[in-house]
């Protein structure tokens, strides 16, 4: 890959906020720059800071809230529970689809009055570096790249769309750079002996 022949190029700095009882930060400090890393400059140009936050809603509440943009530049990924998480009620249907696509297995119990998450393995930290940063980063560079506003630009549908696009190429593209280099590193255990 062309990319690690470069010159490394300044990263935001990543923050990181002690989490509460009970959560954790599926990310850590050194996945964020790794993953930042691996990307290309022109994404996180203008990009400040990421922040690992305690979340501002419990998960009492039912909410799911992972991460968000504040312009300019900074990406907060907010604390989650550790799993397997317990909600009150049920998810939407869009929401379902989007964390069992991550790799979350989803089961309704109590007779419905409840939602059990269950990420298995590493998926909830893949989740949070592909589903919510580059995501985040992808509403970064429509933002960066439109006229630098200090203002937010609108989300639209499009915009939505753009981001979910943008964090399913980028995680497709290093999971297929991690198989490689994996396979790559059997291969050269394999030569040695």
């Amino acid at each position: 890959e062309k990319h690690l022949d470069r010159v490394p190029y300044p990263l935001p700095r990543v923050v990181v906020q002690r989490p509460s009882a009970g959560y954790c930060h599926p990310a850590s400090k050194r996945d964020i720059i790794e993953v930042l890393r691996f990307f290309d400059e022109e994404y996180i140009y203008g990009l400040h800071c990421v922040v690992l936050a305690r979340a501002s809603v419990g998960p009492g509440s039912g909410r799911l809230i992972f991460g968000r943009l504040l312009v300019p530049g900074t990406i907060i990924l907010y604390e989650q529970p550790r799993t397997p998480w317990v909600l009150p009620g049920s998810l939407a249907e869009k929401e379902v689809e989007k964390l069992t696509h991550a790799g979350a297995a989803i089961e309704q119990v109590s007779r419905g009055l409840q939602m059990v998450v269950h990420w298995p393995g590493a998926a909830l930290r893949d989740f949070m570096l592909f589903d919510v940063l580059m995501h985040e980063v992808a509403h970064h560079t429509l933002q960066q790249y439109t006229g630098k506003r200090p203002a937010r630009i609108a989300r639209t549908a499009d915009h939505e769309a753009y981001a979910d696009r943008f964090a399913s190429r980028c995680r497709t593209r290093y999971e297929q750079y991690r198989h490689f280099t994996e396979r790559q590193s059997y291969q050269d255990q394999e030569a040695q002996h």
